[in-house]
């Protein structure tokens, strides 16, 4: 199941929390963390208390993640910005790519059209993710980056990724 190895990832990574807001790209990653212990999962309604979390919990020392729809990107970035490039509090995200090319929703692809620009903006580093098999060494590369205290890190949850989260 292709949630359960991209949960796995985050334990192998050593994810202690995830904050997260809900949406129907990783909703499959999303229902099956809530649903087990060795990563702590935090519901949010809102983009930027993702964020704000996850930057205390690194203050706390904890290694946290935040999962939430690239379309969230906008409503987190005055949180962004403040703590990664106001003081240097850094996270990491992982996106759903709402709006890759072939989505089917014609709302969807503004989201596209504004994540890469506020990703420059904000300076964070992005990769892209296309297969669960990659996810365990993304995010080694995507926490090695943060513990530098240089960036805050973008993984972008393309649709083949989205797609394997769905499979059994």
């Amino acid at each position: 199941m292709g949630a359960r190895r991209a949960y796995q990832a985050l334990v192998d990574s050593g994810t202690e929390l995830v904050t997260a807001v809900p949406d129907s790209l990783l909703a499959p990653l999303h229902r099956y963390a809530a649903a087990h212990d060795d990563v702590e999962y935090l519901q949010v309604c809102d983009e930027a208390t993702a964020v704000g979390i996850a930057a205390g919990a690194r203050l706390a020392g904890r290694r946290s993640l935040v999962l939430m729809e690239n379309s969230g990107l906008r409503r987190a970035c005055e949180t962004l910005a403040r703590f990664a490039l106001g003081h240097r509090l850094h996270t990491v995200l992982l996106l759903a790519r709402r709006g890759a090319f072939g989505e089917a929703n014609w709302w969807g692809l503004p989201h596209e059209e504004t994540m890469h620009p506020h990703l420059r903006m904000l300076s964070a580093p992005t990769a892209e993710v296309d297969s669960v098999r990659d996810l365990p060494d993304l995010l080694r590369r995507a926490y090695a980056t943060l513990d530098t205290g240089q960036r805050t890190v973008a993984l972008v949850a393309n649709p083949p990724f989205v797609a394997e989260l769905r499979s059994r």
